[in-house]
């Protein structure tokens, strides 16, 4: 079930209203309502409720603030960013107002570029006059998602719809009975000047008023036209609202501000729309807002202590296709993830296995993370003891040592060793001798052997023990393994 959609439009004591339903990719118009406030009513609750009876409880509500309560400018800034243009904007429009902005809330939105700077179109409106049309649309059970200024949609549904063949600058009059909105927008949509009057264009009988009564409107209109003369060659008049019937009111303007009488066709927006439904302009316009495709961006009052906190109603039925596809996809990667994960680890508990079956000869029982450290340190320790046993196959082995040191120190020397080490790097002997002469003479013995590439006498010394000379003799391995020259 898609959901309805409700633009709501308080026009003095009537209501007009434009419905739509909308799904994820389809945007249907329903058509348009009108109801009045009775002669016995106080304000516009009834009204409402009864214009809920006609269109049906809505899921998304969009309404505007009445056009004589709001300030707007248009501001151009040498800037563009959003964060500097929400710091900025506000005290920028205090400028222009005669009254401090705390009491209020600015919306804005960029409506165009003038060379490197943005043009932004500013409005204020009074923190009491938002807070009684919210609590006049509550007593009807209804919640604004979007709070927004009339003629500023009306603006962006012509800067939207490109009405005619070529662009053109177009002035937009709308015309009610008690009040009348203008907006003059240049060839490219900007709406370049925006104003309300509390003077309205035709009577209650439905007929245009006399030239003298409207003049001063048409005065002002025509001030504010030459004012842009630099953005605008040509204008086409075109009327909306009530003021769109009323028998000669466009042609009276047109001959009065020397303008071309324009058309609007409302049914190129939507499909099912009427050419006639022009004087329902404003509500068909917020319901750009709520497009599923590249929507028209509304000014929005609901900000600050305003802001929409509610649920938008409606079935999302539309939404399940897409939901289920994104779960299967989402629950496809994850299932790829696991599985592959789950190979990844079998073969690295296989490899292990592999690597235990090798290794466990020689290493024993060993863990296979680090199978080739655990190599190397089994190497190297069975290097080292098979050097103490004499039965590697690499030089300077502790049993070639010994040998070497038998003959070349003989027994007849008066010397006696005492202590003997061999590493891989040389030979270290502590012993006894009975004269200097002696521990002189084992030192060129070793030398003579040939083995050895240098010996030194650390230490000599005599010994109270008989007589005897304590020393100890380094010698070195030629090219010995681990040493550094």
């Amino acid at each position: 079930m898609p959901q309805r959609i409700l633009a709501v439009e308080i026009a003095g004591d009537r209501l007009c209203a434009a419905t739509a339903d909308r799904t994820w990719n389809s945007f249907q118009f329903i058509g348009v309502f009108e109801t009045h406030r009775a002669t016995d009513e106080v304000d516009l609750a009834p009204a409402l409720a009864r214009l809920i009876e006609k269109t049906g409880r809505p899921d998304v509500v969009i309404s505007a603030l009445p056009s004589d309560s709001v300030a707007k400018r248009l501001l151009e800034l040498p800037f563009g960013d959003a964060r500097r243009l929400h710091q900025i904007v506000p005290f920028a429009l205090e400028e222009h107002l005669p009254f401090p902005v705390d009491g209020a809330i600015v919306a804005f939105t960029r409506v165009g570029r003038s060379g490197e700077n943005s043009l932004v179109l500013a409005a204020f409106a009074r923190k009491h006059d938002i807070d009684h049309h919210l609590q006049l649309m509550a007593r009807a059970g209804l919640d604004p998602k979007t709070l927004t200024l009339a003629p500023f949609a009306v603006a962006a549904m012509f800067a939207r719809s490109q009405n005619g063949s070529e662009p053109t600058a177009h002035l937009v009059v709308d015309a009610d009975q008690s009040m009348t909105s203008f907006v003059l927008l240049d060839k490219e949509g900007i709406p370049r000047a925006m104003r309300t009057i509390a003077t309205g264009l035709f009577g209650p009988d439905g007929l245009a008023r006399a030239a003298d009564e409207i003049t001063p409107v048409i005065n002002l209109v025509r001030q504010t036209m030459l004012a842009h003369a630099a953005e605008l060659n040509h204008a086409d008049l075109v009327m909306t609202g009530r003021g769109a019937t009323v028998p000669k009111l466009k042609s009276t303007l047109s001959d009065a501000l020397s303008l071309e009488a324009g058309e609007f066709d409302v049914s190129k927006l939507f499909e099912g729309a009427q050419p006639e439904l022009v004087r329902f302009a404003t509500p068909i316009a917020m319901l750009l807002g709520e497009l599923p495709i590249k929507p028209i961006e509304l000014l929005n009052f609901r900000k600050d202590e305003f802001v929409f906190r509610g649920r938008t109603g409606g079935d999302l039925t539309p939404f399940y296709t897409t939901a289920a596809l994104a779960a299967c996809l989402l629950g496809f990667v994850i299932l790829h993830f696991v599985l592959g994960f789950a190979g990844k680890v079998h073969q690295l508990r296989a490899l292990n296995r592999e690597i235990a079956q090798i290794a466990g000869p020689v290493l024993g029982q060993s863990d296979p993370a680090d199978p080739i450290n655990q190599l190397r340190s089994g190497i190297a320790a069975m290097n080292k003891h098979l050097r103490l046993l004499g039965g590697n196959l690499s030089r300077n082995s502790a049993l070639d040592t010994l040998l070497t040191v038998s003959r070349s120190v003989p027994s007849r020397f008066p010397a006696e060793i005492e202590d003997l080490q061999v590493d891989p790097t040389g030979l270290r002997i502590t012993g006894l001798a009975d004269s200097f002469a002696t521990v002189d003479q084992v030192k060129r013995a070793l030398e003579q052997s040939g083995d050895f590439e240098s010996i030194e006498v650390t230490h000599a010394n005599s010994s109270n023990e008989q007589n005897k000379v304590e020393f100890r003799l380094n010698a070195d391995f030629k090219d010995a393994e681990g040493r550094t020259e």
